[in-house]
């Protein structure tokens, strides 16, 4: 059993995105930027529960995982439409979306902007993504 850090869960939702489109960047773009694309902002991490590990170590054993994901096109349909890709995916891993949609214009890069926020479990026992639902 070891520790699922931060940087590994962000590199792991990173790849799975990739796997719908190859443009999948940490920060919102500017107008030089390549569109279509996916953001995906810094995760958060919330330890549940904690324990020892076989090395007698304390690490988390159950850990609730928080990340943003927005579709970045030049049309507000586009943008829904990715977004729902987004959502296809991640929901294949377990995550939930939680709260209200993101739905923006950005003026700098004169793109629209959706998506939402999605949870996960993370079970250090089972080394494996759980719903939190």
């Amino acid at each position: 059993m070891k520790e699922f850090k931060v940087s590994e869960f962000y590199d792991m939702v990173i790849t799975i995105l990739e796997e719908i489109l190859s443009e999948v960047v940490g920060e919102n773009p500017n107008g030089n930027a390549q569109f279509p694309c996916i953001v995906v902002q810094a995760p958060m991490r919330i330890d549940e529960v904690n324990g020892e590990n076989e090395k007698g170590k304390n690490i988390p054993i159950k850990s609730r995982f928080s990340i943003t994901c927005e579709a970045w096109t030049k049309k507000k349909s586009s943008s829904i439409a990715l977004a729902d890709e987004i959502d296809s995916k991640l929901r294949g891993y377990n995550f939930t979306r939680i709260g209200t949609p993101i739905d923006l214009y950005d003026e700098n890069t004169k793109c629209h902007r959706y998506g939402g926020s999605y949870e996960v479990f993370y079970n250090a026992l089972t080394n494996s993504l759980e719903r939190i639902k």
